[in-house]
Formats: C-alpha cells, sequence, structure tokens
C-alpha cells in the first residue's frame, strides 16, 4: 500500500455510492448541504470531509463508514455482502424499537 492516497480513494468511492444511486453531483451537494464545487473537490481528492460530512453521507448512502475507505478489488469492498449485513441489523433494531415501543405504551 505504498502511496495511498486516503483522499483520493475516498472520494472515488464516494463518486461510486453516489452513482450508483443515480445521483449527479449537485443533487448529492444539495442533500450534503454543500456546494456542487465543494462535493467535485471532494470526489477528486482535493479534500476530506469533516465528521459531520461523513454521518451524512454514511446515512445517504447507507453503507458502514468503512464501505467509503475500502479500495476496488480487495474482498472487504464487496457492498452485496454489507448491504445485507446492514439489512439485517436494520430489521433487527427494527423489531426491536417495535417490541419496546408496545411495552412502554401499555406502561402509560
Amino acid at each position: 500500500m505504498e502511496n495511498l492516497d486516503i483522499r483520493k480513494l475516498f472520494g472515488e468511492n464516494v463518486k461510486y455510492y453516489r452513482k450508483k444511486m443515480g445521483l449527479s453531483q449537485e443533487q448529492l451537494a444539495e442533500k450534503l448541504d454543500v456546494s456542487p464545487n465543494h462535493m467535485s473537490v471532494i470526489e477528486t481528492g482535493g479534500k476530506f470531509v469533516t465528521y459531520k460530512l461523513l454521518e451524512k453521507m454514511v446515512c445517504i448512502f447507507n453503507v458502514m463508514p468503512a464501505a467509503l475507505f475500502y479500495m476496488p478489488g480487495t474482498a472487504d469492498s464487496d457492498d452485496s455482502l454489507q448491504n445485507k449485513i446492514n439489512s439485517i441489523v436494520k430489521n433487527e433494531l427494527d423489531s426491536t424499537f417495535e417490541r419496546i415501543s408496545k411495552k412502554i405504551s401499555k406502561i402509560e
């Protein structure tokens, strides 16, 4: 991993997930509340994001933060597996929330 440019890798992954969602840079920039120019600079690796912007991206793309740092061609970059895991976790959290909500409503 000599000469790894984390900003460029991150930007390429952002671009990948943006395109996968069918969003233009302008549309993603609007969702993230940044300028289209700022979005372009991020995708080309010119700048890195704040943790707040990273949190927003993770929510919009519905991926784990690590997915934005995977190198193409590695086993860890298999987002279909990540999506399956994310789906299982989300379903479990949703059902747990529902069970807890029902118990709380019985108290009132």
